[in-house]
């Protein structure tokens, strides 16, 4: 007998990683990143659990984060939030098939 295994048992990986992305106000670099990070979280079928943060580093209570990426976001930190490796990171311009190897990577 053939037994098929439920998709969402398949995807449920996908729970443990987070994407926190960098970005601040007045960037167009940021403006695509989002896009590109929005079309990944859109695909619920595919990506069910991912996991978004948005950390806007102009804000006041970012300020570690803009003391480390003040000229270099966009960034996109990708990680399994079980796994107790770096992240792996995606600076400037974020590439749709890029970010998703990236989470391919993490789960």
């Amino acid at each position: 007998m053939f037994r098929r295994f439920h998709s969402a048992a398949r995807l449920a990986n996908y729970s443990k990683v987070q994407l926190t992305l960098f970005s601040k106000t007045n960037c167009g670099l940021c403006d695509k990143a989002k896009n590109v990070v929005d079309q990944v979280m859109s695909d619920k079928q595919r990506y069910n659990g991912l996991q978004l943060t948005v950390v806007d580093i102009d804000e006041p209570q970012n300020k570690a984060w803009w003391n480390k990426y003040c000229m270099d976001v966009p960034v996109l930190h990708v990680e399994n939030v079980e796994d107790t490796q770096s992240p792996l990171k995606i600076f400037h311009r974020l590439d749709l098939d890029q970010v998703k190897e990236k989470i391919e990577s993490s789960k």
